[in-house]
């Protein structure tokens, strides 16, 4: 069973602010000036009368009155209060009460960085990352994110660290990735996708740092308590095969059905496999078939070939070795090699699809190149008897 590391950079949609912790002239017709609304803001703090309509605006938005919440929260954002920019920079974004204006949502995120709002910096380094109403600028990003991470943002401190880890589009430094995950990892309200990816690192010994089972445990745990699934499927992966400690199935098998319950493709596919051969649980095709079925649409080749082996030896039903065949083709194609291997004994033999020598011998070529031993001599109905 092999464990990959998939780092990607989301595509962030994040949440409103709406806890209590240089003005914009406003486009707003129905909008005030600062001065009729009288002081709101001193000192970047809140006055009474600006806390008792920040604590409105939070009220609306919880209700989903975003035009109300906008209102209460654009003469607080005007006289410099930054979790309000930050917000009124949300909604204008996401259009929440106003129509969408992504330049003026920037404006107000740039505002509340400059204001040294966690947070915006965090947005900021986001909108960079992925070309979101700016140029496309992964150095801006990962600068902005180490700024937030300097204010104490686990999750700015998050993305910098897995940006500069895996050299995400950035010059890769592993120490001071490993640094900045750290920090997420450990902050008061840490950062449950660093432990997950810590709890990875140390499990495979990534890029230069030792394995360490000990540490790995102790991350996946954090992050699995946390609802993490893939850190829920590693700690499964560790008790099946006793990595850092005796196996233990039942345990395996509990985190793999915890994390299965989100849908996570990787434990999907393992409990699939325990129920098609009926070991560590009880056999049970109808469900092997099902969780198979899961784990493939959500994208797991493993489970992908699994399936197509199981169509491809259903008894009297030629039509399930085309699909099979089919299933085989759209692993290989994304460069699995098992899916290769697969593929290529089936055009061999010429089963569930037309022979081809020359395209078989082709995608041998690749399963080999990808390091797998791959035998296509004899037919795949005898290879998996």
């Amino acid at each position: 069973m092999t464990i990959a590391l998939r780092p990607l950079f989301a595509s962030v949609a994040a949440a409103l602010i709406l806890s209590g912790c240089g003005a914009l002239p406003s486009t707003d017709p129905a909008a005030k000036t600062s001065a009729q609304y009288g002081i709101l803001v001193s000192n970047g703090k809140l006055t009474e009368e600006g806390e008792l309509r920040r604590d409105l605006g939070l009220e609306h938005s919880t209700a989903k009155r975003h035009t109300a919440a906008y209102a209460q929260w654009l003469p607080l954002a005007e006289q410099g209060h930054a979790e309000s920019q930050f917000n009124i920079g949300l909604m204008l974004r996401d259009g929440l009460g106003v129509p969408a204006d992504s330049a003026r949502s920037l404006d107000w995120t740039r505002k509340a960085a400059a204001a040294n709002y966690p947070d915006a910096y965090l947005a900021l380094g986001v909108r960079y990352a992925n070309g979101t109403g700016v140029a496309k600028d992964p150095l801006e990003a990962l600068r902005l994110w180490r700024q937030g991470a300097g204010l104490g943002d686990a999750n700015s401190a998050f993305y910098a660290g897995q940006a500069l880890f895996f050299g995400l589009d950035v010059p890769r430094d592993g120490p001071g990735g490993l640094k900045l995950l750290l920090q997420a990892a450990q902050a008061d309200t840490p950062s449950i996708r660093a432990q997950s990816i810590l709890g990875m690192i140390y499990l495979t010994g990534e890029d230069g740092v030792a394995r360490d089972y000990a540490k790995a445990r102790q991350w996946l745990t954090l992050a699995a308590a946390g609802e993490d699934s893939q850190a829920q499927h590693h700690l499964g992966v560790m008790y099946q095969f006793g990595r850092g400690g005796p196996a233990d199935l039942r345990r395996a098998v509990a985190w793999y059905e915890r994390a299965a319950r989100q849908g996570n493709p990787a434990a999907l596919n393992n409990l699939a496999t325990f129920y098609k051969n009926g070991k560590n649980l009880p056999k049970d095709v109808k469900k092997a078939r099902e969780y198979f079925e899961r784990a493939h649409e959500g994208g797991n080749f493993d489970a992908t070939v699994n399936l197509g082996d199981m169509l491809f030896m259903t008894r009297g039903a030629p039509a399930e070795r085309e699909k099979a065949v089919a299933l085989y083709k759209q692993a290989a194609e994304a460069a699995h090699a098992p899916g290769q291997c697969r593929y290529a004994r089936a055009l061999r033999h010429g089963e569930g699809v037309a022979a081809n020598a020359d395209e078989s011998a082709a995608w041998l070529a690749k399963a080999k190149a990808a390091k797998l031993a791959c035998d296509t001599k004899l037919p795949l109905a005898t290879f998996l008897k």
